[in-house]
This record gives structure tokens, C-alpha cells and sequence, in this order.
């Protein structure tokens, strides 16, 4: 019987669990943290949108951004929503770093779940809860029981979505499925989609709230508040389900189309100009129902259920 040496050992025996960490991945790792700083950076927003609301009572100046910044940004709140947009390029841009610098890891996989809880989980929520406690803070006496209403509404939707995000992640980290159907389709909607579509619906109320748009005598912002408590509800349920979400990256950027879809992406500009609050609502909305479409599709044809993974290619290559 041959006895293994002291370095044969070491080699043979598993690795141990409480193991350190040697070295990271420093590009991916940085993209990863620049998604997490704008979701603290939302957060923030809603800090400074509340104390805007009491500049008038501390009298003090509540200007914070350079004058050309407010002009792309009119308030907190849809600053707040546009760093939320700008955490999806980093959580984009991470995957398609540790791809090409071939240093996946599972501790990038780690930190971009616990980056993810914040951008697209509790900044997303907290903008909302935000949004509705200033008309419950300067809102009209006749408006006070409406307001109370949509706010306790408007609060269980919040929590049902952060809720919903954060479960959804915890799924990505113990189901850990790295297989090539994870690169084509998500198992359940994505917390970035989910992200999308409630903080496209804030930018597209702030806008309408600063432009003061009353059609047909209608306040639509006030509706459109209860619009954006639906869909946190929505999207939370849909984030913790099975449907089927496509990978818009790997769909829609890395095939090749016919030329005729030109003419979509020409109309999709098109929106852009005229309203990009309205883009971003339109793109994240679709998104969201092609889901539950694509399963009664399927349902309706008989097609079987592709296998899809449990996690994202984002946080498989990072």
C-alpha cells in the first residue's frame, strides 16, 4: 500500500468550505459595484425628495444637481428612475466583461445577487413609497382620504415587488443552474425587467406630473399611481413564477434578423424622440407581458416547455 505524501494530500482531499478568497476579477467585479452604487444612489433620491418637500418649512434650498442636470431630470424621483436604468448597463456590462476576460467566478455570482436586491429590489420600491407619500405630505384636506388609501395600496404592492425580488434571487443562488439553456431563457421574469417596468412608469409620471397633463379631466398622474401600484404587484408575482422570459441580449443583439426589422427599430426611435419616459415604458411593459403571452401561446399550440435556467447569464459569467 502506497502512502500519499503531505502534498498529495492536500491535492487529493475536497476543498473545504470555510476556503479564502485568493484574487477576483477586478472589471467585472467594478461593473458589478457601479450597479450597486447607483441603486444606493436611487435610494439617496428619495432622501432629497423628501426633504424638497419640506424646503418651504426648514427654509432651506432644496436645489442638489447642476441647473442643466434638472433639466433631464425635473425631480428626486425621476433622477432616482434613471439611475435605476443606468444599474442595467452595469449589471449588463459585468457579464459581458467576465466573458471576455474569461474570469467567471461564483463570488462575482454572489455580489452581483446581493448588488441586484438593491437596484432592482428595495431602490425601486423605496422610489415608489416615496412618490406616494408627497401628496400625503402636501396634498389637499379633501385629498387626505384618497391619498391614505393609495398609500396603504400602494405600500403592500411595495412590499409584494421587494419581496418578489429578493425571493427570486435567493432562487438563482440554490437552484445555481449553469447550463446553456440558462443563456437563452430566465425562469421567471428577471429582476431588471421587473425593475424596468415600475421605474419607467415613475419617469413617465414625473414627466406628466411636471407637465401638468389633464386630458379629458382626467388627473392622470393621480391614475397613473395606481397604475404603478398594479404592476409593482404584478411584476412581484411574476418575478417568483415559471414562465418562460426570453434573454433579450442573446436574442435580440448576438442572432441575426432580416432586414425588415429595420423598420422597428426605425419606429422604436421614433418613440424615443417624442417621449423617452413613453419608450421606456412601452419596451418594459412588453417585456413584462411576453411572458404569460408566450405560455398561453404554447399552451394553445401544445408545445412543450423549453428548458430554461434558473439563473441569468449575467450572473453565470460573472
Amino acid at each position: 500500500m502506497i502512502v500519499p505524501t503531505g502534498e498529495q494530500k492536500r491535492t487529493d482531499l475536497p476543498a473545504l468550505p470555510g476556503r479564502r478568497l485568493i484574487g477576483i476579477s477586478l472589471l467585472p467585479a467594478a461593473a458589478t459595484l457601479g450597479n450597486l452604487i447607483c441603486g444606493f444612489l436611487a435610494i439617496f433620491c428619495c432622501l432629497l425628495s423628501v426633504r424638497a418637500e419640506y424646503a418651504d418649512f426648514f427654509a432651506v434650498q432644496p436645489r442638489v444637481f447642476h441647473p442643466r442636470l434638472e433639466q433631464l431630470f425635473p425631480t428626486h424621483i425621476a433622477a432616482g428612475a434613471y439611475l435605476i436604468v443606468l444599474a442595467m448597463f452595469f449589471d449588463a456590462l459585468d457579464g459581458r466583461l467576465a466573458r471576455l476576460t474569461r474570469r467567471t467566478s461564483e463570488f462575482g455570482a454572489q455580489l452581483d445577487s446581493l448588488s441586484d436586491v438593491v437596484s432592482f429590489g428595495v431602490a425601486p420600491a423605496a422610489l415608489f413609497v416615496t412618490l406616494l407619500l408627497r401628496p400625503a405630505l402636501g396634498g389637499a384636506p379633501q385629498e387626505a382620504d384618497a391619498s391614505r388609501l393609495q398609500f396603504r395600496i400602494g405600500l403592500m404592492s411595495a412590499l409584494v415587488y421587494v419581496s418578489g425580488a429578493a425571493i427570486r434571487l435567493a432562487r438563482y443562488n440554490a437552484e445555481n443552474i449553469r447550463t446553456e439553456a440558462a443563456q437563452r431563457a430566465f425562469s421567471g421574469l428577471p429582476s431588471p425587467g421587473a425593475a424596468a417596468a415600475v421605474v419607467a412608469l415613475l419617469a413617465l409620471h414625473e414627466h406628466l406630473r411636471q407637465a401638468g397633463f389633464d386630458l379629458w379631466g382626467v388627473n392622470w398622474p393621480r391614475v397613473s399611481r395606481w397604475v404603478i401600484a398594479g404592476t409593482a404587484f404584478s411584476v412581484g408575482l411574476l418575478m417568483v413564477s415559471r414562465l418562460d422570459y426570453v434573454h433579450v441580449f442573446n436574442l435580440y443583439v448576438r442572432r441575426k434578423h432580416p432586414p425588415s426589422h429595420l423598420v422597428w427599430l426605425i419606429v422604436i426611435l421614433g418613440v424615443g424622440w417624442y417621449s423617452f419616459e413613453l419608450l421606456l415604458v412601452v419596451l418594459a411593459l412588453a417585456y413584462v407581458i411576453s411572458g404569460p403571452v408566450l405560455y398561453l401561446l404554447r399552451r394553445r399550440h401544445g408545445l412543450q416547455r423549453p428548458e430554461s435556467g434558473a439563473r441569468p447569464a449575467a450572473l453565470d459569467e460573472n
